[in-house]
This record gives structure tokens, C-alpha cells and sequence, in this order.
């Protein structure tokens, strides 16, 4: 970002693998309102990523309305990721995991709140779910010890997890659904995207990409077992974040669009924010009292 730092009030890939420099990405922070028309609108924006202001930032998650987890990599460390919790209200940013020989992505909080779960690297270069407690009182657990190749997960519900597993090229990846009681794997479909979403209804949102060029925002009933196309996605444009009221978030290049099944034909911009020196938007995650936190460089 260029000009990001001087406009806004600063806050003190398939997989990416260990043992490299991963590229900067920051993190900006917008309250969400609702127009007149029914259109989300940002404001009072914030950038989160000072601390680390040269490092990667990534994979942000809403724990509560004031604590988001992150993936972070400073600089000098082309060894591993770590996991860092950020306070809005205290302005903070906490380290939560600092590990010598593994690296940690995705913080996501699991049913309950107690616990967390994350991919971890290990140290032979596996890719396992861990989950972790929220009060740090253990060095954590893998949930599905015999599951490898993790690249992505959602929780659907506290014994069902949706896991996208690595395959070894952009066409091979696959959709699972693995319970932690069997440890057994279900799969759902080929060629998903990785943002893994649980929407309120207990379906998982997700995107599927029915060609190189052709992506389809779809939902998975894990209950029947089916499925419904929601939008074709814009070109590009794999993330997404869902609103309470049911309207989905994606960005393409600098600009941020909405859609709402039953109230869009088709994806509607809504803010434009190459003004803060803003040339891509890729992740996104939503608090449950409207913030908006997206990934950007």
C-alpha cells in the first residue's frame, strides 16, 4: 500500500508452505452500515497492521467484536507463520502462538469458545488441524490426527468440520466433510476455493471453480447432502465474507460488491478503495456488530 499510512488512523496462492518470505499484505478495518437503498456502506476506516508494517498479515477471524486473530510472518523470519490476536479497543497485538519448527495459518474459532483450531504446518512439512485453547492452558491437540494436507477448514458444527485438502496441483484440490468422532472423511466436491464459510441455516458457503474461468458461489447442505448455485462469482474473486442479513461481500481489484439472494440480479459495487492506495482486496471477515476487516496490498 502507498498511500495508506498517511490517510488512515493507524491501529499500533494455493497454500503458502514454511521456510519462505511470504509477501506483505495489510489489514484494514471499516464499520458497516446500511443505506438507504439498502446498500452496505464503509466507514471510519482503520489500518490494523502497523506493528508489522513490511510482514505478511493475513487470514483474519473475528474471535469476539473487539479481538481479531491473524497469520503473521515479520521480515526476518522466512521460517514460519504465527498466530497474533489484536485488541481494538486496547489497540494490541498479543502473540498467541511462537513456535520454533512449526508454522500455524486460519485461527478459527470453534464451537464453544474455548478452543481454537489452526492448520500447523509440523515440523516434516505435514499439514494437520490443531485446535488450541483460548486461555493458552495447553500447547494444543491435532483433531483429525490420520487427515493430512490440510489447506483450509470451517467448522459446521462442534463434531463436523468442512476441510479443503491440498492436492497436488490447482485442479486436484478436494471438499471434504470429516467428523472427529469417526475421523473418517466425506467428500463433497472437486475444485473448491479456499474460503470455507458456515452460514446461519447450517449450510456451508463456498466457492467452486467450474472452470478457469467460470466460479460459482454455491451453498452445501451437509444434512441432505446437496447443493444450490447462488451467484456466479466476479472474475477472480474467491473470497467472500456473509452479513447477518444474509448478503454476501467480495472484492475484485479495489473495489468491494455485494449480493443478496432475492434482492440482486447480480453483483453490486459498493465502495471503491483505490483512494487509500488500495490495489487488491482478498480476504474478508465480519464481526457479528458490523466491522468489515479485509485483506489488502
Amino acid at each position: 500500500m502507498r498511500n495508506v499510512i498517511a490517510t488512515l488512523a493507524i491501529l499500533c496462492a494455493v497454500w503458502p508452505v514454511s521456510a519462505q518470505h511470504l509477501a506483505h499484505y495489510d489489514i484494514l478495518l471499516f464499520s458497516l452500515g446500511k443505506g438507504a437503498d439498502n446498500t452496505w456502506q464503509l466507514a471510519a476506516p482503520r489500518l490494523l497492521t502497523a506493528f508489522n508494517p513490511k510482514g505478511y498479515n493475513n487470514q483474519p477471524n473475528f474471535f469476539s467484536n473487539n479481538e481479531l486473530y491473524l497469520t503473521t510472518q515479520t521480515p526476518g523470519d522466512t521460517n514460519q507463520t504465527e498466530i497474533v490476536a489484536l485488541d481494538l479497543l486496547l489497540k494490541t497485538a498479543t502473540p498467541v502462538t511462537a513456535t520454533a519448527a512449526t508454522a500455524e495459518y486460519s485461527p478459527t474459532p470453534m464451537p464453544g469458545g474455548r478452543r481454537f483450531s489452526s492448520v500447523r504446518v509440523e515440523e516434516d512439512g505435514s499439514q494437520r488441524l490443531w485446535s488450541f485453547p483460548v486461555d493458552r492452558s495447553d500447547n494444543g491437540r491435532p483433531e483429525f490426527p490420520g487427515i493430512y494436507g490440510v489447506g483450509y477448514h470451517c467448522w459446521l458444527h462442534d463434531t463436523l468440520a468442512a476441510l479443503f485438502i491440498v492436492g497436488a496441483s490447482e485442479t486436484q484440490h478436494v471438499l471434504y466433510t470429516a467428523g472427529v468422532r469417526e475421523q473418517k472423511l466425506r467428500r463433497i466436491t472437486a475444485n473448491p476455493g479456499r474460503c470455507l464459510q458456515k452460514l446461519s441455516d447450517g449450510k456451508l458457503a463456498f466457492v467452486q471453480k467450474a472452470t478457469p474461468q467460470t466460479w460459482y458461489l454455491k451453498t452445501y447442505d451437509p444434512l441432505k447432502q446437496s447443493f444450490e448455485i447462488v451467484a456466479k462469482m466476479p472474475a477472480d474473486s474467491e473470497d467472500f465474507a456473509v452479513l447477518s442479513d444474509g448478503t454476501y461481500l467480495t472484492g475484485r481489484g479495489a473495489k468491494l460488491y455485494q449480493f443478496k439472494p432475492g434482492a440482486n440480479l447480480d453483483w453490486k459495487e459498493i465502495a471503491d478503495l483505490s483512494k487509500y492506495g488500495v490495489r487488491h482486496i482478498t480476504r474478508l471477515a465480519v464481526s457479528g456488530d458490523g466491522k468489515l476487516a479485509l485483506v489488502v496490498d
